[in-house]
């Protein structure tokens, strides 16, 4: 049923709140988080996806095709029958500008005109967990709702409500690597008896389009208290996204979010991507350089690289292996100088005792003249016998997507051992492209 004619109930004690009708709470409910979002500052926070996909087991599945409803209630006891096929991790940042969600990778502090799918590229990503259901559960008309009980959560005495969103009033989009298309949803919250905090809120997406080959699309939030600028606010501390494909495929997104803090007016925070490409070398050029096209460069990892630990958007090191000669100025850059550059991707491709290991990165600056001079550079080739692996390639294209991406070098270690890591002094050859003019 909807709250709309129901009363807005006098304050009363925190003990008193279990004696009033549900449904009158619920318009306290809601007022409560619509009052924390408008209070919320301009944040940023870190996030790291943990993302994996599994299938089922050959032996369990033997190629018989199931339903979505059979698909769905058997997903709790098909978990033990899954073969994990992918894993991978993603750091990020996320600036938080009236309710509004912008990306970038860890540490950059610039964020550019570009969505997350387009930043991260591959695999499933999920946005709206800093504020987007939030306005359109609790801050609209567009909702439903009915008391479902009392449970415990996170120790505490919980009141359960359901809700749902039909298609004429959603402005959720679900999509694929084909089509998007807008979907209704419905789900459950729960709020502390007590204070009428929000603790966890729960997400299924109703009716998928055929088209968008889902059969389950689940998202759960879990909500905890963060202290900025000496005022608590309420903000998601995990999210989970699980996808049941119709192929019996399933994609489980793990997030956690750390290290939310509020920005200031004088931060330094660029949305403009021109300014970005000015700021990623903000110390002041002591000796510029100009890097012609055309330059070979062989580099070196100078740190392992574990795919239990790293992510993409972490930043890492590697050395110049040769000297460079800059033939127009007469500039050699030495063997040893220190390059800086960026994970973008690091997945794993599990088979039984074996793996393929895919490892993307960016070369973004070099230590020289005292100063970071840019790069931009291309892949060439992965140098034998350092690698500790038995076959690698290198390619502009990750594995399962088409378009090249000339500044980022994919290298696939196929056959390595579980637990395989980049080991420190994988040599890979690059070479330069035209130079960013320096201003």
């Amino acid at each position: 049923m909807g709250v709309k004619g129901f009363w807005l109930c006098a304050a009363m004690a925190a003990s008193g709140y279990a004696q009033q009708d549900p449904m009158q709470l619920l318009v306290q409910i809601r007022h409560r988080v619509a009052d924390r979002l408008s209070h919320i500052p301009r944040y940023l926070c870190t996030e790291t996806v943990d993302r994996t996909t599994r299938a089922p087991d050959p032996f369990y599945s033997r190629g018989k095709v199931e339903s979505c409803a059979s698909l769905v209630a058997a997903q709790q006891n098909r978990k033990s029958k899954m073969k994990l096929l992918t894993a991978d991790r993603l750091r990020l940042d996320v600036a938080i500008i009236d309710n509004n969600e912008s990306y970038s990778w860890v540490g950059e502090d610039r964020f550019q005109d570009q969505s997350l799918s387009e930043l991260v590229r591959v695999g499933s990503t999920s946005t709206g967990a800093f504020g987007s259901f939030l306005n359109a559960i609790f801050m609209s008309e567009g909702a439903s709702y009915e008391y479902k009980g009392e449970s415990q959560r996170q120790g505490r005495r919980a009141l359960e409500y359901a809700f749902a969103v039909p298609l004429w009033r959603t402005s959720y989009v679900v999509a694929n690597q084909a089509v998007s298309r807008r979907t209704p949803y419905s789900g459950t919250f729960a709020v502390d008896a007590q204070t009428l905090d929000l603790l966890r809120l729960e997400i299924h997406a109703d009716s998928l389009a055929p088209e968008l080959q889902m059969c389950e699309l689940t998202t759960t939030l879990d909500y905890t208290q963060v202290r900025m600028n000496n005022l608590d606010f309420l903000l998601p501390s995990e999210a989970d996204s699980l996808v049941i494909n119709t192929n019996g495929h399933e994609s489980l997104n793990r997030t956690i979010f750390s290290g939310c803090h509020q920005f200031m007016g004088e931060s330094k925070l660029i949305f403009d991507a021109s300014a970005a490409a000015a700021s990623a070398n903000s110390q002041p050029l002591t000796q510029s350089i100009k890097i012609p096209s055309g330059l070979t460069l062989s580099i070196a990892m100078a740190q392992v690289i574990d795919p239990a630990k790293d992510a993409a958007g972490d930043v890492v090191k590697g050395v110049l292996k040769k000297p460079l000669s800059l033939p127009a100025s007469g500039v050699t850059i030495p063997k040893g100088t220190e390059l800086s550059g960026r994970i973008c991707e690091l997945l794993t491709l599990r088979g039984e005792d074996i793996m393929d290991l895919e490892f993307g990165i960016r070369w973004e600056s070099m230590e020289f003249g005292g100063a970071k001079q840019p790069l931009d550079l291309s892949v060439e080739s992965a140098v034998p016998g350092t690698s500790k692996a038995d076959s690698v390639s290198a390619s502009s294209h990750a594995r399962g997507f088409p378009a090249a991406e000339t500044h980022v070098g994919y290298f696939l270690f196929s056959g390595v051992r579980k637990n395989y890591r980049v080991p420190a002094g994988f040599e890979s050859v690059w070479v330069t492209l035209p130079a960013t003019p320096i201003k």
